[in-house]
């Protein structure tokens, strides 16, 4: 599709076509997909008129990464979704090569987007934020003013050529936006910019700026409140390994802390990975009129075997369920949407195994070391990633006492007591997806 010029009406009327292609093998029946394609980030995650609105990294033409779209889809109840029409192509110079993450809010009943648009000229990367708005929840206009914030409106010691994924909130009757951004000393940071109108936005500040170890790059920034706590989320790139975390070569942290509104400047107390399992990447939060603060992830990672993709089945890529979020006795509780398959009590070791002798994934609890763990070495069909290290078996340390398991077609997610840890993971069995105790 080089050089092709994409736009919304022609996204929808290739997939209409073309949908009923797509070999549903692998394919999540308890997860959202896309009904063909790519899909990556989770983007615009909101509510808007009683509904839960997701939007997606999303690029119809193929099972691999492409020229970015924004996919849509809408639910009641963050289990049953249905599919929307395409929301944005790149079909204009400023995001011409991609419409990239970033994400919506709602104001005076007008649902607002902000996203990063990606230019590639010859290797000379641009990214530049936009905005884009609509009154029905599903057609959206870009506005005239695009873009709202360039390269050029940073500081000099950041790279501009690296500045994507804002993430939208309000606070005292400002907007916000959170902006991943790649500073000069090879750190990752996250940029403020501030707006009255959604339209009109202006550099308010380095929000926080990461540690050598903290990785090179961070993406996909989310900042809000919860109980009572400053909260910051990021995807980086080469968090540096530490015990059982940061294993994978891109990971999700959680921070807490509290912002000096004064100086715009978030103040970190505490960093944590989210998800302990291969599969879990780029979040966003939104909060519900139950006043809920719920999360979802793209259930995958950079650089791994998609075997969907290997044997031309016409999509790749999946969500994890929605998980609530809330604290107990200050550490991070996730919550899923609803119960799992599986509820399993901890009395010393367990093993379980998906699938059969000869292909299977293996999970459990090593009592003597404390560690739930996912291991997928003993696939038949291997997922191989980009890390210099064996990421097969993946783990977390925690007395565990009960695991809530939740098994699709081609994934896991374990929740460790009641959501003090998870653990989520891909596979592609050659036999069928069946439970058994090892």
């Amino acid at each position: 599709m080089s050089g092709k010029k994409y736009t919304v009406e022609e996204a929808n009327l290739f997939i209409e076509k073309n949908k009923h292609l797509v070999n549903t093998q692998y394919k999540p029946e308890e997860h959202f997909t896309a009904e063909i394609g790519w899909i990556n980030d989770p983007n615009g995650f909101v509510c808007f008129r009683g509904e839960y609105h997701l939007f997606y990294q999303f690029y119809p033409y193929d099972s691999a990464w492409g020229p970015m779209h924004w996919g849509h889809a809408k639910s009641k109840d963050l289990i049953h979704w249905e599919h929307l029409p395409v929301a944005l192509a790149p079909d204009h110079d400023y995001d011409r090569n991609g419409c990239f993450s970033g994400s919506a809010i709602v104001k005076d009943d007008r649902l607002w987007i902000m996203y990063t648009g990606h230019i590639d000229e010859a290797g000379r990367i641009r990214q530049l934020q936009n905005i884009a708005y609509s009154d029905d929840g599903i057609h959206f206009t870009k506005i005239s003013g695009n873009p709202v914030m360039t390269g050029a409106d940073l500081p000099e010691e950041l790279i501009v050529s690296e500045f994507r994924d804002p993430k939208l909130f309000e606070k005292d009757g400002r907007y916000y936006s959170v902006v991943a951004s790649k500073h000069k000393d090879n750190v990752g940071c996250v940029v403020l910019l501030g707006s009255d109108n959604l339209v009109d936005w202006k550099f308010e500040s380095i929000f926080l700026k990461g540690k050598e170890h903290q990785g090179f790059m961070w993406e996909c920034p989310d900042y809000f409140e919860l109980d009572g706590k400053g909260c910051l989320i990021v995807s980086p790139m080469r968090y540096k390994r530490d015990g059982d975390s940061f294993h994978n070569i891109n990971s999700s942290v959680f921070l807490t802390g509290r912002v000096d509104w004064e100086e715009k400047k978030f103040i970190p107390e505490t960093v944590e990975e989210i998800d302990h399992g291969q599969d879990f990447y780029a979040p966003q939060t939104l909060v519900d009129d139950k006043g809920r603060r719920i999360m979802i992830a793209w259930m995958q990672t950079w650089g791994r075997t998609i075997h969907s993709h290997v044997q031309q089945h016409k999509w790749a890529g999946a969500m994890t369920l929605p998980r609530i979020l809330h604290f107990k006795d200050a550490k991070l509780i996730q919550t899923p949407i609803h119960h799992g398959q599986y509820q399993i009590q901890i009395e010393g070791d367990c093993q379980y195994r998906i699938g059969n002798e000869t292909d299977y994934l293996e999970f459990g609890y090593d009592s003597t070391a404390q560690q739930v763990y996912i291991d997928r070495s003993t696939l038949a069909q291997k997922i191989v990633g980009e890390e210099e290290q064996d990421t097969s078996r993946r783990y977390v340390t925690i007395e565990a006492k009960e695991l809530e398991v939740f098994l699709d077609k081609n994934s896991i997610e374990i929740f460790v007591n009641h959501g003090e840890a998870t653990l989520t993971a891909t596979f592609y069995l050659t036999v069928t997806a069946v439970l058994s105790k090892m």
